[in-house]
């Protein structure tokens, strides 16, 4: 069981580079996909939650420095794995959303 929730905030580190900034992330969904069955090793399912960005300032530092092509306000949907998550945000500051 997951203890994330739809419209939680967290703060996500993404596993592809570590020198990306963590970013604040509102969950949408969660997606959990058919574990690998009939495989030789038995993988995890991965689970994960369609996202979107909630500050402009760093929706525009991964535009600029990391050439990521989010747009502020109407392009900012991603996906992220649960094991991306650092935590969940407890004070909810002014979301720009």
């Amino acid at each position: 069981m997951t203890k994330f929730k739809e419209k939680d905030i967290v703060l996500v580190q993404s596993n592809c580079c570590k020198e990306m900034p963590k970013i604040h992330v509102r969950l949408l969904k969660r997606i959990e996909s058919k574990s690998l069955k009939g495989q030789k090793m038995n993988w995890p399912s991965p689970a994960g939650w369609e996202a979107e960005l909630i500050y402009s300032a760093e929706v525009d530092v991964l535009r600029k420095k990391w050439h990521i092509p989010f747009k502020f306000p109407n392009d900012v949907n991603t996906f992220i794995y649960e094991e991306e998550i650092v935590k969940k945000v407890k004070n909810k500051k002014n979301t720009t959303i």
